[in-house]
């Protein structure tokens, strides 16, 4: 069975423009002509949707963010709200969303693991982007807990995956998230088992593996210990 995934997001935000440094081949989203200049700070581009307008367009272009190509996957900054009573941010689910909570493995991969987490952090909102190495899963997995249900990719080796599941056991998290695998390094036994292959190492391919994602297939993995065994949901890719 696919992941269902619901198109029609149901989100109200302004963009956040930021002035300058557009790209060479720059369209204006509104008048459909060039915008931006090599030569000075000019026009704007959001930072959610990636819209670039003209100085001159901006306050006639809509005002509503559509977030752009990943919305399904985005958590969006007007969903985290303050801290909770034990020091850590809570975030509400978006209705039509299924935002991704990301751990990447920053040492991973010979560097590979910080260029992953960099491009993530740009595609993403960098508050659901987690460097596993500086702070562990808790603090991600502790975001999303109060989701029905939720998706978990991590970036890394199968040492980085058997973190992620233990902080997912102890939080008793096992049968509200699906979890996915990117493998970075070597080590990646689980990630060829679930046809992701042997190593990952494009970070200009991430875009695409977001999409792989949404429209990935499910299975129940068994994992067993002494005394102890239970089933966890994981994405499987049929087609590479």
């Amino acid at each position: 069975m696919g992941i269902s995934l619901h198109k029609s997001v149901s989100i109200s935000m302004p963009h956040q423009w930021l002035e300058g440094n557009l790209p060479v081949s720059a369209k204006c989203a509104a008048c459909e002509r060039t915008c931006g200049s090599v030569l000075r700070l000019q026009d704007w581009r959001c930072l959610w949707c990636k819209a670039m307008v003209h100085s001159s367009c901006k306050e006639i272009y809509q005002r509503r963010c559509p977030l752009g190509l990943c919305r399904v996957t985005i958590l969006p900054p007007t969903a985290i709200s303050n801290l909770d009573s034990d020091d850590f941010w809570r975030a509400t689910k978006p209705p039509g969303t299924s935002p991704l909570l990301v751990f990447v493995n920053a040492k991973s991969g010979d560097n590979q693991g910080v260029k992953m987490l960099r491009k993530f952090k740009q595609i993403l909102n960098p508050a659901q982007v987690f460097d596993l190495t500086s702070s562990g899963p808790k603090i991600g997995l502790r975001l999303f807990q109060n989701f029905e249900s939720f998706r978990v990719l991590v970036c890394g080796g199968d040492g980085s995956i058997g973190w992620v599941l233990n902080e997912i056991d102890k939080l008793g998290l096992h049968k509200m998230c699906q979890v996915g695998v990117l493998p970075l390094g070597t080590g990646n036994d689980l990630a060829r088992v679930l046809g992701w292959g042997s190593a990952f190492d494009d970070d200009t391919e991430l875009s695409p593996v977001l999409d792989k994602l949404e429209h990935a297939q499910i299975k129940m993995l068994d994992r067993s210990f002494i005394g102890y065994e239970e089933k966890l949901s994981v994405w499987e890719i049929t087609e590479r």
